[in-house]
């Protein structure tokens, strides 16, 4: 039984807009802010630098989209760049790191806006975690039961997700205070401190390349894929910046550093008083949960996608899909386990202060890895170009170039920061225990 093509065009551009624009742009705002010193042209750089990222990158990863629409998505396009086992490990890293730890993230974002939108209720403040695992649960059922709903879900809170962005957007530039773009010069030495809010950026940014996970359930998937990885991070890029320039001149940027993840509300009490702040909240939370079951939506074809190609172990039933539902029940099953752990993981590094010490943040951890794959596959496009696969030299080597480079900035980004030891640690044991797992795999047949 194979999968039907379920998706459109508008849900495969719902899917990067839904997936990116959610969660990151509400709660690393204030941390872009922070790294760049208050900076905000320097921020207003950091989010065009990691658009950079995503726009030329989606046009790169558009080129493999154009070649293949099998299961797995970038797991299909490493094999086409490179071998089996390269692309084994892109999907083991997405399987097991990359996209169950944004779950638990974002879930607990979500968990952390609910309160704050039920701030009357003394009752629910103490109870984020257990909030934080009923999304989770109720997603994945969503997801595994109901993927037309799922799908419907993620289109229908792209819309919702955009009003609180425009409006605090276009107040802030209409009724704000733009002399905080001046505030700060633009120098070397602000160029270089910026350079630790790449990571900042680049989480606000993931998640657009979960579409391709669910390449082979789009319509006419090598036209549409790549219509959605052009389209999708130009719209973003213009949102990210109406919206962090709205609430710098809204609020100021020493304001919105104070408030942290409370920023939004207070620019929307300001904006439009108490009762239409709770109504804007709403929309951010819908934000929120639209962008975590997007990314549930493309986990769980990962661990199906290696059970197909026989790669990991109890492949044969992880492969098979449900008569009713049409979907992998083990494998959805698969990616909410990996989830569940790492949601345990970033409890204990949120409610231990000498685990935080330690610099260990997993709402960053797994982006470092996974922009170094999607460099490699960028190398790919290039080389594949070389070759006379792609007769443009724009799409063939000027967009794969300048993807490059940006993913260049976010790794070295990555690595210099604080916790970039810590990433590099845990990604490479992630990486290596799944390589032991495929020689294992490969013993045996």
């Amino acid at each position: 039984m194979q999968e039907t093509r379920k998706y459109g065009l508008l849900m495969a551009i719902a899917m990067v807009i839904g997936i990116v624009i959610g969660s990151g742009i509400f709660f690393k705002a204030d941390d872009i802010l922070v790294l760049t010193g208050g900076n905000v042209a320097i921020g207003c750089l950091v989010l065009i630098i990691g658009a950079g990222g995503i726009i030329f990158g989606g046009i790169s990863i558009a080129e493999w989209a154009k070649l293949t629409d099998d299961a797995g998505g970038l797991i299909s396009y490493g094999e086409k760049a490179y071998n089996k086992t390269f692309a084994f490990l892109i999907g083991w890293f997405q399987m097991v790191v990359y996209f169950p730890a944004l779950v638990a993230v974002i879930c607990w974002v979500g968990a952390n806006y609910t309160i704050q939108l039920f701030s009357n209720f003394p009752m629910l403040q103490s109870h984020v975690w257990t909030i934080t695992i009923f999304y989770i649960i109720l997603l994945y059922l969503v997801n595994t039961f109901s993927p037309k709903i799922a799908g419907y879900l993620q289109t229908s809170s792209m819309m919702v997700k955009m009003i609180p962005l425009f409006l605090i957007g276009i107040a802030g530039l209409l009724f704000g205070d733009p002399s905080y773009l001046q505030l700060h010069s633009v120098d070397g030495a602000g160029i270089v401190a910026g350079s630790s809010a790449i990571v900042a950026a680049a989480f606000s940014y993931d998640g657009w390349s979960v579409a391709p996970s669910i390449c082979h359930e789009i319509k006419n998937a090598k036209r549409n894929l790549p219509l959605a990885l052009t389209i999708a991070p130009i719209m973003i890029l213009f949102v990210y910046l109406l919206y962090f320039l709205g609430i710098t001149f809204l609020l100021g940027p020493e304001k919105v550093m104070e408030l942290k993840d409370g920023a939004f509300e207070a620019a929307a009490f300001i904006l439009a008083g108490p009762f239409a702040a709770k109504l804007l909240l709403v929309t951010v939370v819908i934000s929120v949960l639209g962008t975590c079951n997007g990314i549930i939506l493309g986990s769980c074809r990962i661990p199906h996608a290696l059970a197909i190609r026989n790669e990991i172990p109890f492949s044969n039933k992880i492969a098979k899909l449900h008569e009713t539902y049409g979907v992998s029940i083990l494998s959805h099953f698969t990616s909410c386990v990996f989830s569940f752990l790492w949601l345990f993981i970033h409890y204990v590094t949120v409610e231990n202060p000498a685990i935080q010490a330690l610099g260990m943040d997993v709402s960053g951890l797994p982006i470092v890895i996974m922009y170094i794959f999607y460099f490699l596959l960028y190398i790919g496009v290039l080389r594949y170009a070389w070759k006379g696969g792609i007769q443009s030299k724009f799409f063939g080597y000027v967009c794969p170039v300048l993807a490059c480079i940006g993913a260049l900035i976010v790794i070295y980004g990555g690595l210099s920061s604080s916790n970039g030891k810590m990433y590099l640690i845990v990604s490479i044991l992630s990486l290596a225990s799944g390589y032991l797992i495929l020689l294992y795999k490969k013993k045996k047949a």
